[in-house]
């Protein structure tokens, strides 16, 4: 097709011009301006916020490891009453959580809550075209540590 060629089915516009009215009817935002696309690829707030994503997930999994050295050991009791083993002794396994482990765990999991917001304020800056969608897992981590930081609050109360 030559550019200078009319369609005339098409309002009496060349092919080019219909091509870019028909793209500008098909990019409108949200509030109904027209933009033109020139992302090509993604940019630094939406790398950033993946990335900030993805250290509040790794935070949330250390929580996760400390939580587990800290909890009172009871794997051994498991294994001792299987093999009917019983020790009198109450040095044998921790009875109890490990109170200088729960500072740095709840520490842990208010580090992965502002790393969460954060995430989230990146995604928001980005939110201008009708493609743009929020990140399903930003909700989902910031979910799972304002669980967890209530509940840690509920079972341990403020371990200052």
């Amino acid at each position: 097709m030559s550019i200078s060629r009319r369609n005339n089915d098409k309002e009496g516009l060349t092919v080019n011009e219909f091509d870019l009215l028909r793209s500008v009817r098909e990019s409108r935002d949200k509030k109904g301006f027209d933009y033109q696309e020139r992302r090509k690829k993604s940019d630094w707030i939406v790398k950033m916020a993946t990335i900030l994503c993805v250290i509040a997930w790794v935070f949330v999994l250390a929580f996760w490891f400390v939580l587990e050295a800290a909890r009172p050991e009871r794997a051994m009791e498991f294994i001792n009453s299987l093999l009917r083993v019983h020790f009198d002794s109450p040095t044998y396994a921790r009875q109890h959580w490990d109170a200088t482990l729960l500072q740095p765990a709840f520490i842990l999991l208010l580090v992965a809550l502002v790393i969460c917001i954060a995430a989230l304020i990146f995604n928001k800056m980005r939110m201008r075209r009708k493609t743009d969608k929020y990140r399903k897992s930003i909700f989902i981590i910031g979910g799972i540590t304002i669980i967890g930081i209530v509940a840690f609050l509920i079972r341990f109360g403020l371990p200052f």
